[in-house]
Parts: C-alpha cells; sequence; structure tokens
C-alpha cells in the first residue's frame, strides 16, 4: 500500500475519533516480535496477552509523549455502543494509556507511566480497529483525571483536559476474530 493510500485509509477510520491530522512522529508497534504495519489486519490468535511494544521515533530529543490505544467498534462493528473502549492507556480491559513516554523510546509501557493497563484484545465478533494515538506532552503528567469507566471514552476530550492539542502520530490495524 502507497503512504498516501495508507494516509487515506487511517483518515478514514479515525473518522469520528479525531479531527483528520497529519502525522509528524514515527511509531512502529510490535506483538512479540512481529512488526505490525498500519492498516493491516490481525487475526485475534495472532494478538498476544503482552502489551505491543511500542517504539517512538527520535524527532526531538527530552520530548515526551502520550500514547492512547482504543477499540472504537466496542462491543460490535455492527453496534459499538462502547466506542472508543480503551485498550491501553499508557501515560486494562479494552484500552490502554500511557504518559510520560520519552522521545525515542524502544518500549512505550516500559519507559512511560501506565495510567490505564493493557488488557488484550478480544473482539465478539467481526473487524475491530485497533487505534493508537500518539500525543505530544507540553511537560510531564503528574496528575490523570480519573478515566472510569473504560468504555465511551474519548480521546479528543482527554487530550483536551490535559492540554496535549491534536495527535502527532497513529498506528491503526483490525483484529477479527
Amino acid at each position: 500500500m502507497s503512504s498516501s493510500s495508507r494516509i487515506q485509509a487511517i483518515t478514514v477510520a479515525l473518522q469520528g475519533i479525531v479531527e483528520p491530522f497529519e502525522p509528524t512522529v514515527d511509531m512502529t508497534v510490535y506483538y512479540d516480535n512481529r512488526w505490525i504495519t498500519s492498516c493491516s489486519t490481525l487475526k485475534y490468535s495472532d494478538v498476544t496477552p503482552n502489551p505491543p511494544r511500542v517504539e517512538i521515533g527520535n524527532e526531538q530529543p527530552n520530548q515526551l509523549y502520550t500514547l492512547i490505544m482504543i477499540d472504537p467498534d466496542a462491543p460490535t462493528p455492527d453496534q459499538p455502543l462502547h466506542r472508543e473502549l480503551v485498550t491501553w492507556f499508557l501515560s486494562r480491559t479494552f484500552f490502554m494509556i500511557v504518559t510520560n513516554i520519552p522521545s525515542g523510546s524502544s518500549s512505550a509501557s516500559a519507559d512511560g507511566t501506565e495510567v490505564v493497563p493493557y488488557n488484550v484484545v478480544n473482539p465478539r465478533g467481526g473487524f475491530h480497529r485497533q487505534v493508537m494515538l500518539l500525543y505530544r506532552q507540553s511537560s510531564i503528567i503528574t496528575q490523570i483525571i480519573t478515566v472510569q469507566p473504560r468504555t465511551n471514552f474519548s480521546s479528543s476530550g482527554f487530550a483536551a483536559t490535559h492540554k496535549l492539542g491534536n495527535p502527532v502520530g497513529v498506528a491503526y490495524f483490525n483484529v477479527r476474530r
């Protein structure tokens, strides 16, 4: 898939989640040692119970980032009643958030502050988009407004509350049963 086709596919996948943006920070995602390319599709059996390893580019030394991983198709793509279910919030159930990840990190979960632990992706049926959004921080985040429950989370709302601005990086893939 060409770079422009990939950007177009990501833009479509992110509709209703965040406003369109041009990624400026590279992210590389691995499940175990398997490199996951944006727009790829994984089988549920390919997804490990361990959090993915996320490498963040070193475009700006000493920069900190927040990573949010969501499933916007929970519980099913036809009825996404839990839209933006947090899989991981790095800064467990179905989302993740990690903050304070240093630029050039080779493992966001090991180098950052895990705010919401990773929960293995577990689609009930159909294809579920897994979206990782990377935000640039202006300073260390020491207090997080409570992220409860994991369902009906708003990445944009969280970014606004913590003054993160628009995403600067994205990784997106599908998981199917």
